[in-house]
């Protein structure tokens, strides 16, 4: 393809093939020869490599970051949303250390302060759903939906420590999960805007930093949350499971011993969860100032311009729409029953452990944090592993994983093998850490462009698994056994076998594109000025 400079000079791209062998041909496709031609009409040439080659990632993306400005305002932009989503992993796994104190601002008991979380998730879908329909109609630019949601989501965690009505706390806990659930819904579908299918590192390390968030926020709040281990020790204790939703990657759950909240009580406890509440707030403050500066800047209509050569590229879409809807409806349940298994796991745990293997509080407590750091290491090691497999078969490695762990771990807990217990506890939080963000990869690629309104059904069916599950879950475990923990979830993650089989035979008659790339933008190097083209 050729591309005009400003000065006159003719640019062209042209493959490099040296031989005739296939092999050898599809190697040298990674190389591109640069033809100029200057006012004189002398041409001269060059080869560099395509930063598409599989070959040398890190040098393409060095090679890019050097000439191609649109890719670094991309590339700083993802930052952006990396950061955002470690703030939105702050946040949730700060709700649940921080729980009984809200219960003590709001001078409400456990049984009504469970409300919040209820409130919380439909604020949620709500946000979600309109996230969804505001980034796919473009009423207003993507970036600026990034910054509302994230400089609302910190204003209303500002205010949360000093609502003492408990109206006003159930109330903004909807406005918090509205925010959350639009920040979480731009984020996921503005990645892949940005980057498409090369975007799949981008992606895993954008769910690796809610995970590292939710990680650090419980250790930052430690400090502040209050005790409630002295109030009242003579009376009952209440073992309740404390969980938070959020795109289907990381819920704090926490085990709190809450004796007798009662009006009477609560007026001899200070808390002063307001401190890091107001720090998470300056936090989302701090993530949200790029996307007001890239909205200023104007870089969507600079990124749609891009893009706007890639709609031929993607007009194989429009066949086979009735498999690419199925597929995707598939994908839809499969992430609903992801979820679900994964929500339940956690926040379950340590209930499991206390009634069915008799531990205490505490070592519940030490393999539900085990079981997380499994996660987030899981998370880590996905940034890298996309690079080298496909989003299908990495789903079908981790979802197989999976039902090994879960069938290991229901062997050892029935025979009481305290170690075995431990180690299929920290496989399983392994297993699941890549496959919540391999799904929207692979949906990419073989069923339907991720948009705005795409992500956010994925979502909105996320919630609907998690908080279906615990319900079905609890009455089981009440009415017969609490092994039913163990037999439920290994049911789940067998239908979740079905289900990737499903998409998979799905996908397979769905025909792929003739080169497997999107299409992407490539810079030329001019020794006189930068001359920009989409290859």
């Amino acid at each position: 393809m050729g591309v005009s400079s400003e000065n006159g000079c003719h640019v062209e791209e042209e493959p490099v093939c040296t031989g005739s062998d296939t092999s050898e041909k599809t190697r040298d496709q990674s190389e591109t020869l640069l033809r100029k031609e200057n006012s004189n009409g002398a041409v001269e040439t060059r080869v560099v490599e395509d930063p598409r080659s599989s070959e040398g990632n890190a040098g393409s993306i060095l090679f890019r970051w050097k000439h191609d400005r649109l890719y670094r305002k991309k590339f700083i932009l993802t930052l952006a949303y990396i950061a955002s989503f470690l703030t939105l992993g702050w946040v949730e796994g700060q709700f649940g250390p921080s729980f009984p104190d809200l219960l003590v601002v709001s001078r409400t008991s456990l049984e009504r302060g469970s409300l919040f979380f209820t409130m919380g998730t439909v604020g949620y879908l709500l946000g979600s759903l309109l996230t969804g329909y505001l980034f796919d109609k473009r009423v207003m630019d993507r970036n600026l939906i990034m910054f509302l949601a994230v400089i609302g989501y910190g204003a209303v965690i500002a205010v949360i420590p000093w609502c003492g009505l408990y109206e006003a706390m159930v109330i903004i806990h909807v406005v918090k999960g509205a925010f959350g659930g639009g920040l979480d819904t731009c984020g996921n579908a503005g990645l892949v805007v940005t980057w498409g299918r090369e975007g799949d590192a981008f992606f895993s390390a954008l769910h690796f930093s809610f995970a590292f968030g939710g990680i650090l926020s419980p250790l930052a709040a430690a400090p502040y949350v209050m005790s409630l281990d002295a109030v009242d020790k003579t009376e009952p204790t209440i073992m309740s499971p404390v969980s938070n939703f959020t795109n289907s990657t990381l819920n704090t759950t926490k085990f709190i011993n809450i004796t007798n909240l009662t009006e009477e009580s609560q007026p001899d406890i200070t808390s002063f969860i307001y401190i890091p509440y107001t720090m998470t707030a300056g936090l989302c403050v701090l993530t949200s100032l790029p996307f007001l500066v890239f909205c200023c800047m104007s870089l969507q209509s600079k990124l749609e311009k891009a893009k706007s050569d890639n709609e031929d590229a993607d007009s194989d879409r429009k066949s086979h729409s009735r498999l690419r809807i199925v597929g995707f409806i598939n994908m839809v349940v499969y992430i609903a029953v992801y979820v679900a298994v994964e929500n339940t796991f956690a926040g379950f745990l340590t209930t499991f452990a206390v009634n069915e293997l008799k531990w205490t509080n505490s070592q519940g407590s030490y393999i539900t944090s085990g079981h997380w750091a499994a996660f987030a290491t899981g998370r880590f090691l996905g940034i890298f592993l996309v690079r080298c497999f496909s989003p299908a078969k990495m789903i079908f490695t981790f979802n197989f994983m999976l039902l090994i762990s879960l069938l290991g771990f229901l062997m050892t807990s029935l025979y009481e093998i305290i170690f075995g217990v431990w180690i299929f506890t920290m496989l399983t939080g392994f297993s699941m850490s890549v496959i919540f963000p391999t799904v929207f990869m692979w949906t990419e690629q073989r069923f339907l462009r991720v948009t705005g309104k795409i992500a956010s059904i994925f979502l909105v069916s996320a919630s609907v698994g998690f908080m279906v599950n615990p319900i079905f879950l609890g009455t089981l475990m009440e009415t017969f056994t609490p092994m039913w923990f163990c037999y439920l979830l290994f049911g789940e993650t067998v239908a979740l076998f079905f289900l990737y089989f499903l998409g998979l035979h799905i996908s397979r008659k769905i025909p792929q594109s003739p080169t497997g790339l999107p299409v992407q933008e490539l810079t030329v190097l001019n020794p006189e000025r930068e001359v920009e083209g989409i290859s």
